[in-house]
């Protein structure tokens, strides 16, 4: 993975410019100089309405398969729907072999899906268990699939669940306790402190400690 320092990259555009009609940029909802605006905005207003162009997009979940090939530190602003630290995430997830599905990620975006998955985030259940709920209800995703969709509406996709009002640990013994397997493995993978905070979605001390203490432990 690369080490490159991010970089907002200059563009004209928030897709690449080709021959009229030869690629399907060309069919992008985000032509335009005023959403290239927002989709190279750091601000969360910009980032929303960025989102927003990209869930109307026809060309979305191929705009989004096309640019994951590119290191996210290459690739800046919103993608696919998706903003920079989203796709670090999906990148930290390779490592560990999870590869979402974008077609079923869209599904859950549907009507019939769409307020399931909403209620399921609601009741706090991590993407893991959100994943195998829905299986069991007739559509087969897994957790990097569920958070891609939950990314799109907007959510924020964590790896871990609510913490449950009786649960007095502190969130580094959570992640220690409950997510040892999937820490240990990032970390197997070659994943830095910071790799593993991006896939679960904490902060670096926070997961750091954690992984600290599993280390000491092994």
């Amino acid at each position: 993975m690369s080490t490159a320092v991010l970089t907002r990259r200059p563009t004209a555009a928030a897709v690449p410019v080709t021959a009229e009609g030869s690629h399907w940029t060309n069919r992008s909802a985000c032509r335009t100089a005023e959403a290239d605006r927002d989709f190279y905005g750091t601000s969360l207003a910009a980032q929303a309405r960025a989102r927003t162009t990209c869930l109307s997009c026809p060309v979305r979940l191929r705009c989004l398969a096309d640019r994951a090939a590119v290191d996210v530190e290459e690739s800046w602003g919103m993608v696919g729907g998706l903003d920079v630290g989203q796709r670090r995430v999906l990148e930290v997830a390779e490592l560990i072999g999870e590869h979402p599905d974008l077609e079923r990620a869209q599904e859950l975006l549907t009507p019939r899906w769409r307020y399931r998955l909403h209620n399921l985030r609601a009741a706090g259940h991590a993407p893991l268990r959100i994943a195998d709920i829905l299986t069991a209800e007739g559509i087969t995703v897994d957790a990097i699939t569920v958070r891609v969709a939950v990314w799109w509406t907007g959510g924020p996709g964590r790896a871990i669940s609510r913490r449950a009002s009786r649960d007095r640990r502190p969130l580094w013994r959570r992640l220690r306790d409950d997510y040892a397997d999937v820490i240990c493995l990032l970390r197997a993978r070659g994943a830095r402190h910071v790799d593993v905070a991006a896939y679960l979605g904490v902060r670096v001390t926070t997961s750091t400690r954690a992984t600290q203490e599993l280390e000491a432990e092994a």
